[in-house]
């Protein structure tokens, strides 16, 4: 059975938010490609990959808002949001919570305002240093936050406040959701739960394939990969500074045009991409060979960069 939840707007407010980034990020790209190559050219193009970081998230956090959905069956109630699955046996509930008995486990215990998961950290740190960024960066602040009541964890994926949620109470964590039809849900639960299961499940939160790579939680080839990334735009800076300073043709290099010092910037941009794909390729069977192509692409770059302040030279 499928329960959706509770109705709210956030999904809403989120899509708007990231219509809003994505019609900025257009503007930006007009102006770029509308302004004459200078050194304001090369800063519009850094803030326009800058914007492309809150745009992806509000983006997750009006698919994840979309998208959450309560499912349950004999073995497990499932909690869906964008990608993610999140499971709670229905052997595993010891208890179940609602209203008062939420209120009673509130009192005296400070309220986490924002997101909070794998996705939303860096959210999560910003809104606790400023609270007044919440109504920026926060949609769907039920969604994924964590807190800890008389000494339990409890994961709210839900889209109403604590007090509305019904809170599901396991020896691990309590888990707090907002089904449009509580009562219903409550009852099919209690049938469900009188069948019996058809097998045995575990509490697990299921992110998809990527989002469990191995590579994102080593430091070492994602600096590599941070400093290929890093090493095109030093590359794209220098051209476009020392762009409007040559003369039309290069002395240097034959005569030839000078807007041909932005093959080095791109040389460095399709180095990066290709060594990149295979580094991803590769990574989990190979991780030195992942190292030494992440590591050959900014060595190119290096090499790029002196190749371009030579032709550049004044």
């Amino acid at each position: 059975m499928t329960f959706k939840p509770a109705p709210f707007l956030e999904g809403r407010r989120a899509a708007l938010a990231a219509s809003l980034l994505f019609l900025l990020n257009l503007l930006l790209l007009i102006v770029f490609f509308a302004k004459p190559v200078a050194g304001s050219t090369f800063f519009l193009f850094v803030l326009g990959l800058l914007l492309w970081l809150p745009l992806l998230y509000v983006a997750w956090r009006a698919w994840a808002c979309f998208t959450l959905a309560y499912w349950i069956d004999r073995n497990e109630i499932t909690v869906v949001y964008g990608p993610v699955r999140q499971t709670i046996p229905l052997g595993d509930i010891l208890e179940i919570r609602r209203g008062e008995a939420v209120a009673i486990w509130q009192q005296d215990e400070p309220e986490v305002q924002g997101p909070n998961g794998e996705a939303d950290w860096a959210v999560e740190r910003l809104v606790q240093r400023w609270p007044k960024l919440a109504r920026w960066l926060c949609y769907g602040p039920e969604l994924g936050t964590r807190r800890v009541l008389k000494g339990r964890r409890v994961n709210s994926l839900a889209s109403q406040p604590l007090a509305d949620q019904i809170l599901l109470v396991t020896a691990e964590r309590s888990y707090g959701i907002s089904p449009d039809a509580p009562d219903r849900f409550l009852v099919a639960l209690d049938e469900l739960h009188e069948l019996g299961p058809t097998h045995l499940t575990t509490q697990q939160r299921h992110w998809p394939t990527i989002a469990r790579w191995p590579l994102w939680q080593d430091p070492v080839l994602m600096g590599l990969l941070a400093a290929g990334f890093v090493g095109f735009l030093v590359l794209l800076g220098v051209a476009i500074f020392r762009f409007t300073g040559l003369p039309y043709a290069l002395p240097l290099w034959d005569n030839l045009d000078r807007r041909l010092i932005f093959i080095f910037p791109a040389f460095g941009l399709a180095v990066w991409l290709i060594n990149g794909a295979w580094g991803l390729v590769v990574h989990r069977r190979h991780r030195i060979a992942a190292a030494l192509l992440f590591g050959g692409a900014v060595a190119a770059q290096l090499a790029a960069l002196v190749a371009l302040l030579s032709v550049t030279r004044g």
